[in-house]
């Protein structure tokens, strides 16, 4: 019994973000994998368009890397939620107003995942 409630006092002391960040960073992991790269494949189309016309169009994309690229960008793309978190702690000490901080959030993941995409693709022979 001990052990539950330790565990318990652990996971609610940590903070609303911190426990969103972790719970986000999970769940994107296991849908970029369970997805089948859907995940991937929806997030390459928010990505700015000097990426994207930097590279052949999507539906041009074939070969044996593709699949794996989709399935790896959704979960490389979860490792944002990390970082995200992280840049959230720090920048709620100067106590920011709440849609600031969800901007910055938000902002954090899509440049992760624009900078996930263009790895992944950079390192493609078209």
């Amino acid at each position: 019994m001990e052990v539950i409630s330790k565990e318990k006092t652990w996971w609610k002391s940590l903070s609303y973000n911190t426990r969103f960040s972790i719970i986000g960073f999970l769940s994107a992991a296991a849908l970029g994998l369970l997805s089948m790269g859907a995940l991937g494949g929806g997030l390459y189309y928010t990505l700015l368009p000097a990426i994207k016309n930097h590279f052949p169009p999507f539906n041009s994309w074939s070969g044996d890397w593709v699949w794996p690229a989709m399935i790896g960008s959704g979960m490389l793309w979860s490792t944002g939620f990390v970082f995200a978190g992280l840049a959230n702690h720090y920048f709620s000490k100067i106590n920011p107003p709440k849609f600031l901080l969800i901007l910055v959030y938000a902002l954090i993941l899509w440049v992760w995942i624009n900078a996930v995409w263009y790895l992944i693709l950079s390192q493609q022979v078209f």
